[in-house]
């Protein structure tokens, strides 16, 4: 074997190894948090499902972030997506309007008059 052969095989052995390490590396990562007990994982964040949501569901969604006396909840259409739109006399004073995404159940958007 020559020297530019050795090298170019010694070259691509050193390259594979370091993709091969990364690909390793960050399937160990991604495992590492299911491996953890459930007691110091971190709650997850008020993500929305990735399911469609009921209108009793986007109530209990929109009473946790503005607590109050719901006056209506229905179908709306905000920014181009289908939402349920609940209105909210809040504890807080203001009139709250909340609109979720009925597909996913995604924050569309809250306003507080």
């Amino acid at each position: 074997m020559n020297t530019r052969t050795a090298f170019s095989a010694a070259t691509l052995l050193a390259i594979a190894t370091a993709f091969g390490g990364a690909a390793f590396a960050a399937d160990t990562k991604a495992a590492a948090p299911a491996a953890a007990p459930a007691a110091t994982a971190a709650p997850a964040p008020a993500a929305a499902p990735a399911r469609e949501i009921t209108k009793e569901q986007a109530i209990e969604m929109a009473t946790k972030a503005h607590p109050g006396e719901v006056t209506k909840a229905y179908e709306d259409t905000k920014k181009g997506k289908k939402t349920w739109e609940v209105k909210i006399n809040g504890t807080d004073g203001k009139k709250w309007e909340v609109h979720y995404e009925i597909k996913t159940g995604a924050l569309v958007s809250e306003e507080g008059k």
